[in-house]
């Protein structure tokens, strides 16, 4: 519960320090260090640099890697079929488009679709 809490703040807020996620979600440093250890090493978050500003050296902020995941949407209509695929971040990563001459046995449209997605 407590990486999916991270994963939506990084997703919805942008790079983080290991301090402000811990703030965030009411967890302890150590306990948020090791969340984002753990999610690291799965690949889900990554540093993406560290925060100036303050005395000291700056804490490493840390994002939702966008390669860590993509999602495929399709929108077919008699006209053409759309396939695109976004990353994790909500970022267009490609779009295809393929036309569909009029209305088709939903088997011809099956293999269309399947085309568009590869």
């Amino acid at each position: 519960m407590n990486d999916r809490a991270a994963l939506d703040l990084l997703l919805s807020q942008g790079p983080l320090s290991r301090s402000r996620i811990g703030k965030l979600t009411g967890l302890s440093k150590p306990t948020a260090s090791q969340l984002l250890a753990r999610l690291e090493a799965a690949g889900l978050v990554v540093v993406t640099g560290t925060s100036a500003g303050r005395p000291g050296p700056g804490a490493q902020l840390y994002a939702v890697n966008p390669r860590a995941a993509y999602v495929a949407g399709l929108d077919v209509t008699p006209g053409r079929i759309l396939a695109g695929v976004a990353d994790i971040a909500g970022r267009t990563v490609g779009t295809y488009e393929l036309p569909t001459p009029g209305r088709r046995a939903a088997d011809g449209t099956v293999e269309l679709v399947v085309r568009a997605v590869d």
